[in-house]
């Protein structure tokens, strides 16, 4: 007589506990944010100077897509060792320990504003102003990349931010101690104090 039992089951034992997030996970998580912290701080390599293919736009977003995909990783991971295996790993707590260590120490300490880089802007200035050239551009001044630096006939220096607003806008500060700067386009200024403005143009067609 033939049994009809159905296939054998697997001892408890036989199942292979999920894994929780790991060592490989912890430190890609670890790398991508120091990559982040060092472009914040501006510690890396300017888009302008000797190492301008690591460029820190370019840098960021792949650490931004990386840390995303982490995100997803561990998510899954620690939903499968704590919803199926109903237990616990400290692995599971590295990478966000490491985040929010990350998050605490940025967040007390902002990178250096305009306002702590004004005398070195308008040191560049003062140089611009006696240089025959009246344009220059790709200036690293600071943190802050500068596409182009133009000054005129009437005193003013125009420092116009990389990357800006957009393609029909730009943006920046001007060196300007006899008043408002005249600017051009669709001009727009912002006393900062002292001969400095920031400003915003748009380009109208």
């Amino acid at each position: 007589m033939i049994s009809a039992a159905g296939p054998p089951v697997r001892a408890q034992s036989d199942v292979k506990p999920n894994k929780p997030p790991g060592p490989i996970h912890l430190a890609v998580t670890a790398a991508s944010l120091l990559i982040l912290v060092c472009i914040y701080y501006d510690w890396w390599p300017s888009r302008y100077g000797t190492s301008s293919w690591a460029d820190p736009m370019l840098f960021g977003a792949a650490a931004l897509l990386i840390l995303a995909v982490l995100g997803l990783v561990w998510a899954v991971k620690t939903l499968y060792v704590i919803g199926q295996d109903r237990r616990w790993s400290w692995w599971i707590a590295a990478a966000p320990a490491v985040l929010l260590v990350a998050v605490a120490t940025v967040m007390p300490a902002p990178r250096p504003s305009f306002d702590d880089t004004r005398a070195e802007f308008e040191r560049v200035a003062l140089e611009l102003l006696a240089d025959p050239e009246p344009l220059h551009s790709h200036l690293e001044i600071g943190r802050f990349d500068i596409r182009t630096a133009m000054s005129g006939d009437d005193g003013v220096v125009y420092f116009i931010e990389d990357g800006g607003l957009g393609l029909t806008v730009s943006s920046g500060w001007a060196y300007s101690p006899h008043g408002v700067p005249a600017g051009f386009d669709d001009f727009t200024a912002t006393h900062l104090g002292g001969p400095w403005y920031e400003f915003i143009s748009v380009w109208r067609t």
